[in-house]
């Protein structure tokens, strides 16, 4: 996938979700808040988690699983369950911190190439993601915290929504013109 399309996509995430908390954060904070303890976002979520990892997986050229790689979809359907039993705590918190550690595999690829010095921009975020999902697989219970941290104070739930809108908004932006 072009760059391109990496900023039309992640822009869109922040642009719909950040539109969303500056235009209705009472329901979304209620949303938020139920998030990390739900058990069905946890298994979806956890089951994307475990299939991405195992495409990351498959398509990386490393020696030492080339005898093991005929396992893998094995591997991982095997471990979709096992999480789902050992770690139903707070698992909706830990696969998306996995989500957020495997996104930027395929787009720091992509970015490494690319001839503009705007790709930076990405790369940063990307990076961000990155420390981001390591604390959130090592510290599930920091998103939680943090949730109830700022859905508490509704005017900075709204500003960090119309923040997150204005980051969709510059990356929709950088995909469309500096990034083709």
């Amino acid at each position: 996938m072009p760059l391109s399309c990496w900023c039309y996509l992640l822009g869109l995430i922040c642009l719909l979700s950040g539109v969303a908390a500056a235009a209705a954060p009472a329901p979304l904070a209620r949303f938020y808040n139920a998030l990390p303890r739900s058990q069905t976002a946890g298994f979806i979520v956890s089951a994307i988690a475990w299939v991405w990892a195992g495409y990351a997986l498959w398509t990386m050229e490393l020696d030492l699983l080339m005898p093991f790689k005929k396992f893998l979809p094995i591997a991982v359907l095997a471990c979709i369950p096992l999480t789902w039993y050992w770690l139903d705590n707070l698992l909706t918190c830990r696969a998306l911190g996995g989500i957020l550690v495997l996104f930027p595999y395929e787009l720091l690829h992509v970015a490494r190439v690319h001839p503009s010095p705007w790709r930076l921009a990405v790369v940063a975020l990307a990076y961000l993601c990155i420390v981001k999902g390591m604390i959130l697989l090592l510290y599930p219970w920091k998103m939680r915290q943090a949730i109830v941290w700022i859905t508490r104070r509704p005017a900075l739930f709204r500003l960090a929504g119309a923040l997150n809108a204005l980051l969709g908004l510059f990356l929709i932006g950088l995909g469309a013109t500096v990034l083709r």
